[in-house]
Formats: C-alpha cells, sequence, structure tokens
C-alpha cells in the first residue's frame, strides 16, 4: 500500500524565502488510484542551486505517484567558449551534467528524450549515462532503433503505465537512431508545398502540407500495440510541430488519431513551445503542444513562459480524469509557478490556451482551481 507523507516545508533559495504547498486538486490521491503529472518543454542551464527550479511547485509535485517532463537538452557538457555552439546549424547549448541535479531536486521520475536537441548522437549517450547514474529514466534514445523505441514501464500499486517517447522534429544526420547506430526514436513525417488559389498576387505564401510516413505509421502503431497488451494505462510524448506556431498540423493529427486507435490513453505533445490546441479523440485526450514549464536556455527562455501542469489520474479500469493548471515563469524565469484559472495571470493564460482551441477543440471546465477536459475518464 502506498503511504502518501502530506507535509509543509520553507525552502532556502539563493534569493529569497519561499513557501510551497500542495496545490488544492479537486480528486484526492488514494490507493485506488495513481497520481501522473505531465510537464512540457524542459530545459535546466547554469543551476547553482538544485532546489531553486522547483521550489514553488515542490509540494505538489511530491504528492503524485510519478513525474514526467519531456528533458529538451541533453545532459551532456558543452562548448566552453560561447562562440560555438553545441549545435550550429540551431544556435543551441547542451546542458552540463552536474544539472542533473535539478530534475533530481524536484523528484522528476521519467524523461523523454525523444526532440530535436538531442543531437548529435553522442551527446544523447553521454546524456543518458549521467540520468541513469541519478536513478532517472528515459524514453526515446538509446544505443540503436530497438532501444530508442523501449517504453519505460512503472507498477503503481498494482496499476502498470508505459511511456513511450518518439519525436517528428529530428535533423537528417546523426540523429534518428537505425538498426547500427544510436539515436532518437523518429517519426517520419512528409512535407509538400502547393501554390496558393490566387496566382495573381505575387508573393503570397504557399499551402503547406503534411502526411505521416506510412512504414513509420506502422512501426508506431505496432510499438504502442504491443505496449498495451501489457499496461492498464499507455503514455505517448511527442516532439513535433513548428516553433512558435498556435496551428496543428496535418501530421500531428493523424500521429495522435493513430496512437489513440492502437490503445494510447494520454498524447501529450510539445516542441512549439506556444500553446496548442487540446483535443479529445475517443474520449482520449490529446494535447499538442503544453508549451514550457521550465525553460533556461537564454535564447529562448523569455519568449514562451507559458505552461501546463497536466495532472492525469487512472485507476485499474483506465483514465479516472484528466485536468491541468496553468503556469508562468516570471522575471528572469528561473521559478515556475502554478497560477489559479479563476483570477489573473492563470484566467489570462486559460484565455490564451482557449484561442487557440480549433475546430476539434476538447470542451474545457473549471472545477476548483483546475481545469478538467470533459468527455475523459470515468469521472
Amino acid at each position: 500500500m502506498r503511504i502518501v507523507f502530506k507535509f509543509q516545508i520553507l525552502i532556502f533559495t539563493s534569493s529569497s524565502l519561499l513557501y510551497s504547498a500542495p496545490w488544492p486538486w479537486q480528486e484526492e490521491n488514494t490507493d485506488e488510484r495513481a497520481v501522473i503529472l505531465l510537464m512540457g518543454d524542459t530545459n535546466i542551464q547554469h543551476r547553482t542551486d538544485p532546489n531553486e527550479a522547483y521550489a514553488t511547485v515542490i509540494d505538489t509535485l511530491r504528492e503524485a505517484d510519478l513525474r514526467i517532463v519531456n528533458l529538451e537538452g541533453p545532459l551532456a557538457g558543452s562548448s566552453k567558449d560561447p562562440r560555438v555552439r553545441d549545435i550550429p546549424h540551431k544556435s543551441w547549448t547542451h546542458s552540463e551534467p552536474d544539472q542533473v541535479h535539478t530534475l533530481a531536486a524536484g523528484g522528476i521520475d521519467v524523461v523523454g528524450v525523444a526532440n530535436n536537441v538531442t543531437w548529435p548522437w553522442q551527446a544523447l549517450m553521454r546524456s543518458l549515462k549521467v540520468l541513469d547514474l541519478a536513478g532517472i529514466e528515459h524514453a526515446g534514445g538509446g544505443a540503436n532503433r530497438t532501444e530508442a523505441l523501449a517504453p519505460v514501464i512503472r507498477e503503481v500499486d498494482g496499476l502498470h503505465i508505459g511511456f513511450l517517447s518518439l519525436a517528428g522534429t529530428v535533423f537528417p544526420f546523426e540523429h534518428a537512431a537505425t538498426d547500427i547506430r544510436p539515436g532518437i526514436a523518429e517519426i517520419k513525417a512528409h512535407t509538400a508545398y502547393q501554390p496558393p488559389p490566387n496566382l495573381d498576387k505575387p508573393g503570397q505564401p504557399p499551402i503547406v502540407l503534411t502526411w505521416l510516413d506510412e512504414d513509420s505509421k506502422a512501426e508506431m502503431v505496432a510499438a504502442v500495440k504491443a505496449l498495451k497488451a501489457k499496461m492498464d494505462l499507455v503514455i505517448c510524448s511527442f516532439h513535433w510541430g513548428v516553433s512558435n506556431t498556435r496551428n496543428v498540423l496535418t501530421y500531428q493529427r493523424d500521429i495522435a488519431h493513430a496512437v489513440i486507435e492502437a490503445g494510447a490513453d494520454v498524447v501529450f505533445g510539445h516542441g512549439p513551445h506556444a500553446f496548442q490546441s487540446i483535443e479529445v479523440y475517443r474520449e482520449k485526450p490529446i494535447f499538442y503542444s503544453a508549451g514550457q514549464f521550465l525553460f533556461d536556455d537564454p535564447l529562448r527562455k523569455e519568449k514562451h513562459r507559458e505552461g501546463l501542469l497536466v495532472r492525469v489520474v487512472a485507476h485499474e479500469s483506465g483514465l479516472h480524469s484528466v485536468s491541468f493548471v496553468p503556469t508562468w515563469r516570471p522575471g528572469d524565469g528561473l521559478k515556475v509557478f502554478l497560477e489559479d484559472p479563476n483570477h489573473g495571470q492563470g484566467r489570462e493564460l486559460l484565455g490564451y490556451l482557449k484561442s487557440v482551441l480549433d475546430e476539434h477543440g476538447a470542451p474545457l471546465e473549471i472545477q476548483g482551481q483546475e481545469v478538467f477536459i470533459k468527455g475523459v475518464g470515468s469521472r
């Protein structure tokens, strides 16, 4: 039987004295249910105090049974020359291995590593060793394609939970895992450009068409089906879409629907950094982009301060409920705050999220201080 300790702590950081208290969720954590918290794009760099980043949410995180983030940035070590970027064609700097202590201090259990900055494969493999030494499990990358596609499997009070991480944002060299080379788990998509309808107006942008590669789809669907046959709950994490955009691409929707049809219970997307639509498909939730939870990369951390803390409550019959609380990183962006969707910043963030819901957008309902996705689970 799981025992949940509830307590309040005072945490000293380098800048201030912070009080952290658990968020007042509507659904209580019980021995009959598992609580999983999902957090989007997370990049940790240059932290001198491991406790600082999660100090404002640590009690909320501790009350969950499982904490999962998309780790956008390998803990691989970085160039010491500020003029030399670790990904030259992207102006990107990797994180130092000691930054794993911040994830550990936040109680992060599992990370997805399939994303567009886990490059080259040597950086991926160094980062996986760091995570292994810290006891943080990972999915989405490995020494070959089989390892990269392997799920993380966790058990909570008899409930078996499977987690898969894949990316549609992949460089064409030394990035995707193959049978003989390390890399990330890739889901392939294709792009074509169609002329606009009014050719009498020079300078119009083309219509962009995307679609899911059929062979890649078959491999992904087979992996999800095999996992679901053994699991009570399957969570699929995807790094996809176009940065700084709000529109869901056709291939993103194709992926989400395909894995749900194969047995996935939750689709958790990230990569655009901005909010994208939330959808319910066959009574399962799809988050196309949950924004940034913590993001230290200096070129990107201030552009999108918004994020979501997604709470999945499950039992042996499947999903019980799925809800979320908006998050915001004010000031220097070093700390993340949960925001009440009824008031102030939280209300503005919820309004922003609702504004990007497309024609497939899910019905959302505030209950207490969180937002529930209606039509999902047995609640």
